[in-house]
């Protein structure tokens, strides 16, 4: 039997944070450090520490339990340690710690602190002289179900009924689609395959989009889908079945470009008033062929019999014969692969453009995405790695079509040469060189970077590694000022910002690419537009206190996509005339 929890009411001032908190890399030395390191967390950092407070000032309380151990005097927080460092925060003048690093969150506390007394608020914590106990409780709230002894996490259509039950919120069509069809006793069958299938969000993404709305249920612009009519839901019925036949998933109808797409076989929706006229307008009868035929054989001359039965069957015929107008639109692939920093034309991608009457149209085919990486069809280098899902419209005479393709960005490699480099530094800079990679800056800047490639487990060297960077880069800065002559700002990060505004200038910039180092002038300009030389001077400043938890995947980053191309560009500045 583990020890139960003494349960109490505290202040923030009376609780510590954690210094061992699993989420850290390493352990802290002290509170200062913590909410430091909690800032810097990608998992955590200051946009959800913000959210924190801000919930606090608009509840009026901390709703969550603290769970503490009581250790040596002090009460430690082993479950909470964010909501505490929000309280912290809140206290005295303690938000200057974050003054400087993170100004904006700085500022936002200055103006919200006056909302609340967190020196006063009470908290509720439960306490632990066992450690073992304390991580018992621990350990339960964040290892997920287990077997039913943990929290088992709502879905989205239990949270929807309980936003409605207590929050007067109305369901969310996605919830309502599982109650119609579950109390609706032909489509129970429907029901039953999709019950334990989390659809509820994506059927509200699906029949939300416009497109869907207007060209499927004929809907005017914020005209909702009604379920209460049978046309629409018997529509929703349809297009549920043809999702599930597919075996597809929220990916195949993510965007709006893409649940048209998807959704394009599903005939638009027929009202009952209107079936009538589709049906005399659209139907030619065996009566009304014959009406046509006697008709016209009254206005011909009976000398002309053979003839006018001729022309009578041409003219039928082409009543019948509608061929409707198309649009053909093809890739050549549904999948791209685009180095890291290169813009990629997203024209090349279009094989076939055209419509049924043989026309080119592939000056008309358009690409577009959620984001604003694309203009004029050129997918812009500025893009970071990652996956894009782009849209290519055709539309002419009227008519639409589309088709969707994947759009990989990728960080390509080429190591600087040294006999034998042991590690992932100084690589990711073939997305923007052609040819072998020189870096000359002196002696000492050289050979720092020939030690830092020849380390094996280099993640154990990390705080070293960092050093080095920071000092390779100030010499390299230093260099760069004597040799061109150029004014000195006083101090490196002044100096580095300075450097790069000059030597992106375009003529001179065009100047560089076509040096030593063979480089590709668009995705070299977009690389350096994407650094921010008093943010990368700052943070390997920082990375080289041990008290900063250095994370090794972000400094191989860092040094690879911002230090690595800086030097390569001042290793062709420094050899030109």
């Amino acid at each position: 039997m583990y020890e139960r929890p003494l349960i109490k009411e505290m202040f923030a001032t009376e609780l510590a944070l954690s210094k061992t908190n699993p989420r850290f890399p390493k352990p802290v030395n002290s509170e200062e450090e913590a909410i430091l390191t909690f800032f810097n967390l990608k998992k955590v950092g200051p946009k959800k520490i913000e959210a924190i407070i801000q919930d606090i000032i608009e509840t009026g309380v901390v709703l969550e339990d603290f769970i503490v151990l009581h250790k040596d005097n002090e009460y430690i927080v082993h479950d909470g340690n964010r909501r505490l460092t929000a309280l912290k925060l809140l206290l005295d003048d303690n938000a200057e710690l974050i003054k400087d690093k993170y100004p904006r969150t700085y500022r936002y506390i200055e103006k919200v602190k006056h909302n609340i007394n967190a020196k006063s608020l009470i908290l509720y914590v439960k306490i632990y002289s066992d450690p073992e106990a304390m991580a018992n409780h621990v350990i339960k709230i964040h290892s997920g179900e287990q077997s039913g002894a943990g929290q088992i996490p709502w879905d989205s259509n239990e949270k929807d009924t309980f936003d409605s039950q207590f929050f007067n919120k109305p369901l969310s069509i996605g919830n309502l689609i599982y109650k119609k069809l579950e109390s609706t006793p032909n489509k129970k069958y429907l029901y039953d395959k999709i019950k334990d299938n989390g659809y509820a969000t994506t059927f509200e993404r699906i029949f939300n989009f416009s497109d869907i709305r207007s060209r499927i249920f004929k809907l005017e612009r914020g005209i909702k889908v009604d379920l209460d009519i049978d046309e629409h839901f018997n529509k929703v019925c349809e297009m549920i079945e043809y999702f599930i036949s597919q075996d597809a998933s929220v990916v195949e109808v993510y965007t709006k470009e893409l649940a048209s797409n998807f959704f394009e076989k599903i005939s638009p929706i027929t009202l009952s008033n209107n079936t009538t006229t589709d049906v005399e307008s659209n139907t030619i009868s065996d009566l009304d062929l014959d009406t046509a035929h006697d008709r016209s054989k009254s206005s011909i001359n009976s000398n002309s019999n053979h003839n006018s039965d001729r022309d009578i069957v041409g003219t039928s015929s082409n009543v019948i014969d509608n061929t409707p107008y198309i649009l053909d639109l093809k890739l050549k692939s549904s999948r791209k692969v685009i180095n890291l920093y290169n813009d990629y034309n997203l024209i090349d991608l279009v094989e076939v453009a055209t419509d049924s009457n043989g026309e080119n149209l592939k000056g008309k085919v358009l690409f577009n995405s959620d984001s604003n990486l694309i203009r004029d069809n050129v997918f812009s280098g500025n893009a970071p790695v990652g996956t894009y899902i782009i849209q290519a419209k055709l539309e002419n005479s009227g008519i639409c079509v589309s088709k969707s393709v994947e759009i990989c960005v990728v960080l390509s490699s080429k190591t600087i040469k040294i006999d034998q480099p042991k590690n992932e530094f100084f690589k990711s800079v073939a997305a923007f060189i052609d040819g072998e990679v020189k870096i000359n800056i002196n002696n000492t800047v050289n050979r720092l970077i020939g030690e830092i490639q020849s380390l094996e487990n280099a993640q154990d060297y990390r705080y070293m590694i960092a050093s080095s960077v920071r000092q390779l880069l100030e010499l390299s800065i230093d260099k760069v000022i004597k040799d061109k002559g150029l004014k000195n700002h006083g101090n490196p990060k002044q100096n580095l910002k300075y450097l790069i505004e000059q030597l992106t200038e375009n003529t001179l910039f065009t100047q560089i690419c076509s040096g030593d180092n063979k480089l590709k002038f668009q995705a070299s300009k977009n690389l350096f537009g994407a650094i921010e030389s008093d943010t990368l001077y700052d943070y390997l400043n920082l990375i080289t206190h041990d008290s900063y938890a250095t994370v090794y995947d972000e400094l191989v980053e860092r040094i690879n996509l911002r230090v690595t191309p800086i030097l390569i560009v001042f290793h062709n500045y420094l050899l030109l005339d």
